[in-house]
């Protein structure tokens, strides 16, 4: 059918041999499945377009986030993220059952300890917003206090809030990552790329946005025109090809920049000027 061809894939789950069953008369497929609810349970699970470590990784799923699993096939799982619709695949030792989150990591991320102590070993690192169920808390080692995940490991209670993390605003979200390094597909504190950085400050917000570039900018608030840097507003989200800044105020962006492979922030006209770029390049979204 040429209808798969209106659908992105990056949205969609569809391939050649199987669909996602609500795709059904609107892609074809030789089989359309009712897809496996499950959470992830890797702090940070890379999601790749192939079943092969080798192949490009598109972006990350996070603990906890629940996801629907059609396939799974020789170690590696086909899944969507209920979160942002993204589909790719993951490792399939990534994956446990469904269980509704008790908790939220509230700071930029949390070591997993094999013990209720931060002297034993890390099991992993779990990033802000990663949802997470409890089996026991009341556990405390020189002052600090533990809570025991269903999943094994523990965590500091002091990371941990009974609802998600917020923020005042969009750009004070986008300010918890100054810093931290660039990495392309990546959208937590061990590195953020462009769109992982606005996707990581709206959901401080409560709201969630698409994972890339070209599917935001078709999507958040309103596109307007804007003529001057004294035009822009704290919080517009100035578009280019491939790249996204966000307006902190005064002329000010900041953005996760793969040049300086950090997150940082720019003066506006400075670091379009370095580009030989205008105001006018750029396609600004206001939310």
């Amino acid at each position: 059918m040429s209808a798969n061809k209106a659908l992105d894939p990056r949205l969609h789950a569809f391939r050649p041999d199987l669909a996602d069953a609500r795709l059904e008369g609107r892609v074809a497929a030789q089989r359309h499945v009712v897809g496996r609810p499950a959470r992830i349970m890797a702090g940070l699970c890379p999601v790749s377009r192939r079943p092969d470590r080798s192949a490009p990784i598109d972006t990350h799923y996070h603990y906890g986030e629940p996801v629907l699993v059609f396939a799974e096939e020789d170690d590696w799982a086909w899944c969507q993220s209920a979160f942002d619709r993204y589909v790719g695949y993951v490792e399939a030792r990534a994956l446990a059952n469904p269980a509704a989150p008790t908790h939220y990591i509230a700071t930029l991320g949390s070591h997993l300890y094999k013990e209720a102590d931060l002297r034993s070993p890390s099991l992993d690192f779990l990033p802000r917003h990663a949802a997470v169920t409890i089996a026991e808390t009341g556990l405390v080692t020189r002052g600090t206090g533990y809570a025991r995940l269903d999943t094994g490991g523990f965590l500091p209670l002091a990371c941990l809030l009974p609802q998600p993390p917020r923020s005042a605003d969009l750009v004070a979200a986008a300010r918890l990552y100054l810093g931290c390094p660039y990495l392309w597909a990546g959208k937590s504190f061990f590195g953020l790329d462009c769109s992982g950085l606005v996707q990581s400050a709206f959901r401080d917000l409560g709201v969630t946005v698409p994972r890339d570039t070209d599917l935001q900018r078709d999507v958040i608030g309103i596109g307007i025109s804007v003529r001057d840097i004294a035009d822009l507003r704290r919080g517009d989200l100035l578009y280019l090809p491939g790249h996204v800044l966000i307006h902190a105020g005064d002329g000010r962006v900041i953005h996760a920049d793969g040049a300086s492979m950090t997150v940082r922030e720019d003066n506006l006209s400075e670091w379009l000027r370095s580009r030989h770029l205008d105001l006018e390049d750029c396609f600004v979204r206001r939310p």
